[in-house]
């Protein structure tokens, strides 16, 4: 349902134990959020600013793409205000004659580096978020051109000018799209050897060793300039932190969209909520199926269905994440499986969720989702589920069948082994 293609398996994971953990675990590292213990606390309706940065090679234009079109934020990008109000501010300096012409701005730039300063473009995001003073903002504060990030000097006084910035455009937090240089010099590499492996001419002329170093340097730009801001952010631990070593843009956007999602952004939210429905031995698993909501059947993932809980559930959260992003909804058949008897095992794990009355399906589902029934029939929804709410916008649903312990032991590990 919603994001799945054809081209989307499910994968078969031999039950081997450490090597099955030790995939879980390098998986969970390449998409790993940090996040300061006061960002929950400063978001509320006076702060809805959001600092946004990431480097090259980072994926942060696409993320914040996704952001507008799933939360209804706005963008202030500081370097698209820049350029707009650059050639007034050039305007006395050009020579008789000379046209403000992009390369001619960019050389300005170059030979007098101190015509952009810091200050100055607070103020321009300053009255673009007073523009809209009740949305959801993000700003995009570092400019991606290495004109601007050469100049050394321009976000020194940033923790004295953010802290006046927010006099006025309070910010809740800032969120660093980060890539270490290591990885970052792997993947270059790596690219650079598969698309060009004898060092052949691009079509435009740029060799791919060359790009790759481009790339290398203007990282390294953006790394140093991001420190005095990064700084003043983590020093209130205010700052959220994400991986993106991984590259891989499903397993980012999976995480960052569950981190927004839990934020009190519900008027703006239009349809991300991850919604996973335990069945066993339920004749409604078809009727399910029927309305496009993927099935997985713990008995089809792994080789040995018998194998102990925690590592079946392992196996779960990872081939959810492997297939699909959280506008969507799973049906899992737990028949056949240890995790049928999760009943007869001791919950040690905090509960972490809210529980919910039981409804039918339909009470759970947002319009997104909805829209993908066949409302014509309504046979998939006369089944009322036990409900359990979990944070990042997570909703267990358990059938009839299965017992209230059991739902508990279940919706504790998954939740447990989600954070």
């Amino acid at each position: 349902m919603g994001c799945t293609t054809s081209q989307t398996k499910e994968r078969k994971f031999p039950l081997n134990g450490s090597a099955v953990r030790r995939e879980q675990r390098e998986r969970r590292s390449t998409v790993h959020i940090r996040m300061g213990d006061s960002v929950r606390q400063t978001w509320d309706k006076n702060r809805r600013n959001i600092i946004f940065f990431g480097g090259p090679k980072s994926g942060k234009g696409q993320v914040i793409e996704e952001l507008v079109e799933s939360f209804g934020v706005k963008v202030i990008s500081a370097e698209s205000l820049i350029v707009n109000a650059l050639p007034k501010k050039l305007a006395n300096l050009k020579k008789d004659g000379e046209k403000l012409e992009t390369a001619t701005m960019m050389s300005m730039l170059r030979s007098q580096p101190n015509l952009i300063s810091l200050e100055w473009i607070l103020e321009l995001v300053k009255n673009e978020v007073m523009r809209y003073p009740e949305a959801v903002h993000v700003i995009d504060l570092l400019p991606n051109s290495k004109h601007i990030l050469r100049n050394k000097t321009l976000f020194e006084e940033a923790p004295v000018l953010l802290e006046k910035f927010e006099e006025t455009c309070p910010v809740a937090f800032a969120m660093h799209l980060y890539i270490d240089k290591e990885n970052l010099n792997k993947q270059l590499d790596q690219a650079a050897h598969l698309t060009n492996p004898e060092g052949c001419t691009a079509p435009d002329g740029v060799n791919d060793e060359a790009d790759s170093a481009a790339t290398k340097r203007r990282h390294a730009y953006f790394e140093e300039a991001l420190k005095p801001v990064q700084k003043y952010f983590k020093e209130s631990d205010r700052l959220i932190e994400v991986d993106v070593s991984s590259m891989s843009h499903e397993r980012i956007w999976f995480k960052v969209v569950r981190m927004f999602a839990s934020f009190d952004l519900s008027e703006r939210q239009t349809h991300n909520n991850l919604i996973v429905i335990f069945v066993s031995g339920s004749s409604n698993v078809q009727g399910l199926a029927d309305r496009n909501i993927r099935t997985i059947k713990i008995v089809d993932i792994v080789d040995e269905p018998d194998a102990e809980f925690d590592l079946l559930m392992e196996c779960l959260l990872y081939q959810i994440s492997e297939l699909g992003c959280p506008n969507i909804c799973y049906v899992v058949d737990i028949t056949g499986s240890t995790v049928e008897k999760a009943a007869e095992l001791d919950n040690k794990k905090r509960l972490v969720y809210q529980l919910l009355e039981p409804a039918k399906l339909s009470t759970f589902l947002n319009k997104y989702q909805l829209s993908m029934m066949e409302e014509q029939n309504t046979k998939w929804d006369e089944t009322a589920y036990t409900g359990y709410k979990a944070p990042n916008n997570l909703t267990l649903l358990f059938s009839p069948e299965i017992a209230r312990k059991a739902a508990e032991v279940i919706s504790t590990t998954y939740c447990s082994m989600d954070n």
